[in-house]
């Protein structure tokens, strides 16, 4: 991940709470910035931008030079955008002014920040970086890391109980050329949009991650017969309706490849991971917009 570059601000460490609750902070999600991720909002006004006259000065070319400014009002602190190229946004929402409530996610360019404030802003801040360390900034879904650990405890899990196991592993179809004609905000805003379709149809107990770039895996307590089944329902549900993004609607689709040995056969992670990315290269062969398994 890479480290953006804080010119004119001055940082708080992240192991120092606010004393005072009624402060304002910013916490950057995305990308993940764990040593320098939590910024104090001036109540006198932050023009956040490229230039290095911004008091939030971010080295991100996605990002205005005077892109946005948080201050006081009488109604509470208000972002508003100041004619920026690519918007602001709030939980999702292009805005030209908006009052924040403490939680709101504020978008910039490709940066992603929570806003916290109030009386319970320790008790958040500590959600908020446990959040970082296991969920993606840009989709909410669960971290490689998360996966990895989560999946290993599984296997355990159901050779001891002899339990069905499955891992669904699907990527978007021609990603990189929805990035290339319509830009990487364009990208962002499919990936988000996939991610909160798919969450909307998964279980409780079934753990959806992303794996790195356009790749994503479901994995789930689930016989082959019913993760084909669960498999079908997320492509049907990508392919049903265009995507809503800054560059206008986009038709997008995903390929899907499904692992499900039986309980007795199972491997390693690593080898249930290889199975699912080998039906996943099946279903991008013979067509994509499919599922293997």
């Amino acid at each position: 991940m890479e480290h953006p570059a804080f010119a004119t601000m001055m940082l708080t460490p992240t192991s120092q709470l606010p004393e005072n609750p009624t402060e304002q902070w910013l916490i950057q999600l995305h990308p993940l910035n764990l040593e320098h991720s939590k910024i104090k909002v001036h109540g006198d006004g932050m023009v956040i931008g490229r230039s290095e006259f911004c008091d939030l000065q971010l080295d991100d070319h996605w990002i205005s030079r005077q892109h946005a400014k948080i201050q006081r009002t009488s109604a509470g602190f208000e972002i508003r955008d100041l004619d920026s190229t690519n918007g602001v946004m709030v939980n999702d929402q292009p805005v030209s002014t908006a009052i924040l409530q403490s939680g709101d996610r504020i978008r910039i360019g490709k940066r992603i920040f929570r806003y916290l404030s109030d009386a319970d802003v320790e008790s958040k801040y500590y959600e908020t970086v446990y959040s970082m360390m296991t969920r993606d900034g840009l989709t909410g879904a669960f971290n490689k890391r998360y996966l990895l650990e989560y999946l290993e405890r599984e296997v355990l899990r159901s050779r001891r109980f002899q339990r069905c196991l499955s891992v669904i592993l699907f990527d978007v179809d021609h990603f990189k050329s929805i990035n290339d004609t319509h830009g990487h905000l364009a990208g962002d805003d499919v990936l988000r949009e996939m991610s909160k379709r798919i969450q909307s149809i998964i279980g409780a107990t079934e753990v959806f991650s992303r794996f790195g770039g356009e790749e994503f895996v479901i994995v789930a307590e689930l016989g082959s017969d019913d993760a084909l089944q669960l498999s079908e329902r997320c492509r049907h549900l990508v392919a049903i309706e265009p995507f809503v993004t800054c560059a206008g609607p986009l038709e997008v689709t995903i390929s899907v490849g499904v692992a499900s040995p039986p309980a007795e056969l199972l491997g390693q992670p690593q080898d249930l991971l290889a199975a699912a990315d080998a039906r996943l290269y099946e279903a991008k062969r013979s067509g994509r917009n499919r599922v293997c398994g």
